[in-house]
């Protein structure tokens, strides 16, 4: 059973990630957690599948802020004319327009990071004092060229890497009769990864004494009232 055979090999990508990357999770976790007990702010920059998970979710962090690099040209253009920018220029415009500072964490997901705006994004916040982490693929973004012009790919300029320990081209199961693996697994391992690293950033702040802010399912008794006196606490604190 072709579902079946999805799940034991998806089963196989969690058990790798939890056997091989804890340390580099609680690294992670102990970092962030450092640099917002002080203030810094935890961004994410989600080039994968499932940039909504983090947000808004009961059981989340709320101060969690996203990252999101774009440029809509003012098209349509004349025959034959282009509009846009090189996503190296965009990378380095949109850091040097955020509100990204020395101090902050930017966790980036990209499965194979190669892509020149992944790579420009994470250099220059790095100038910045930004810590860098990122969550790819080590096996995939290993086994392709960069399109950076450093030639550098995303785990070569983090200051941590967390591997989603997928395989190259993401998909895993081969079902007879199709031309390419079914499957991919980058979505599931980023979720994994990610709530792992949550709960352990959260630990280790409230063992610093201080007291981040979490939401709760506005489904349970009481619920939204907690979740509104969460974020004015948190506008306050910023945890």
């Amino acid at each position: 059973m072709s579902a079946r055979g999805w799940m034991e090999k998806a089963d196989g990508v969690l058990a790798a990630i939890r056997e091989t990357q804890g340390e580099a999770i609680v690294r992670a976790a102990q970092a962030i957690a450092e640099r917002m007990a002080r203030g810094g702010a935890f961004t994410l920059y989600d080039c994968g599948h499932c940039s909504g998970e983090p947000h808004n979710r009961a059981g989340g962090l709320l101060a969690i802020y996203r990252f999101n690099p774009t440029f809509t040209p003012p098209g349509p253009n004349p025959p034959g004319r282009k509009t846009g920018m090189d996503e190296e220029e965009l990378g380095r415009l949109a850091v040097e327009k955020s509100s990204l500072q020395a101090g902050d964490i930017l966790l980036i997901v990209s499965v194979s990071g190669r892509r020149p705006l992944v790579v420009e994004v994470a250099q220059r916040a790095r100038e910045r004092g930004v810590l860098v982490v990122a969550i790819t693929s080590r096996q995939y973004s290993g086994a392709l060229e960069s399109q950076h012009s450093s030639g550098q790919r995303l785990y070569e300029v983090a200051d941590i890497t967390i591997d989603n320990c997928g395989v190259l081209g993401d998909a895993i199961l081969e079902i007879p009769g199709l031309e390419a693996p079914a499957g991919p697994t980058s979505g599931l391992a980023f979720v994994y990864i990610f709530w792992a690293l949550t709960c352990e950033i959260l630990a280790r702040l409230v063992a610093m004494g201080k007291q981040p802010h979490v939401l709760r399912s506005v489904n349970k008794p009481g619920g939204a009232e907690f979740n509104e006196a969460a974020k004015r606490a948190y506008e306050q604190t910023g945890l």
